[in-house]
């Protein structure tokens, strides 16, 4: 698996995805596993991501903890871990083509959705924290991507980019944790993927550290359109209709 067809572009993948995580607090997935699923099964792409994320997101963890509102993430959590496993779980039946078209449709639509201003206006109350954290476990468990749900919740927050950015970091990490651990007790973590996800962590960490470093909060627009675009490209190359 270390040596496999596509690994320089996995190893790209995995630095570029780290890169737009520092910066914009999320998207590592929607960069990352369109291209990843060219090269591996389902289970193995999004096995390999939480590895990596696991270990490759220190660089940013500090400021987000700090910077966090505890209360609303917490509430995120608990219902992204209750759904995940049943996600996980349906994942298993899906074919390798079905899984990377659903990938790639979901990083789009979640483009097309901020781009039009499509966006959650209600008030963010308790229940509705709790509910797009289940929602985020159902697409995270499914296709590995947990955010989009959070991020249209959040971009018509009224919170500060520092705290909307530290909770999609957070709830992100808790959802690569919550992977790591069904995939372990499951016994689907094999010590090949382990050690490749451990391989992917070095540029991705590098990529963390990177954006974490140049992140400016004056230069959110500046960030989300880079981070649109490079998502928007992953997508588009991750569709099966390329093959």
């Amino acid at each position: 698996m270390l040596l496999q067809d596509g690994m320089v572009w996995i190893l790209f993948a995995a630095l570029i995805a780290g890169l737009v995580r520092g910066f914009s607090g999320f998207g590592t997935a929607m960069v990352f596993l369109p291209i990843a699923s060219q090269y591996l099964t389902p289970f193995e792409a999004i096995a390999s991501l939480a590895i990596m994320e696991f270990l490759g997101t220190f660089a940013v963890m500090r400021n987000s903890w700090s910077d966090a509102e505890k209360k609303d993430l917490a509430r995120l959590v608990t219902g992204m871990f209750i759904v995940t496993p049943f996600a996980l779980i349906l994942l298993a039946q899906a074919s390798s083509d079905v899984y990377r078209y659903s990938v790639s449709i979901l990083s789009l639509s979640l483009l097309v959705l901020v781009g039009a201003g499509i966006r959650y206006k209600g008030r963010l109350n308790p229940l509705i924290i709790f509910s797009v954290g289940g929602l985020g476990g159902l697409t995270g468990g499914l296709t590995g991507i947990p955010g989009p749900p959070v991020i249209l919740l959040y971009v018509a927050s009224s919170n500060p980019i520092s705290v909307i950015r530290a909770n999609n970091l957070l709830f992100l990490y808790f959802f690569d944790v919550c992977v790591v651990l069904f995939f372990l007790f499951t016994g689907v973590l094999t010590l090949k993927l382990v050690l490749l996800g451990s391989l992917l962590a070095v540029p991705n960490f590098l990529g963390n550290f990177l954006g974490a470093k140049f992140f400016n909060p004056q230069k959110t627009n500046q960030y989300r359109l880079f981070a649109y675009i490079i998502i928007a490209t992953a997508a588009i190359s991750g569709l099966p209709v390329w093959d």
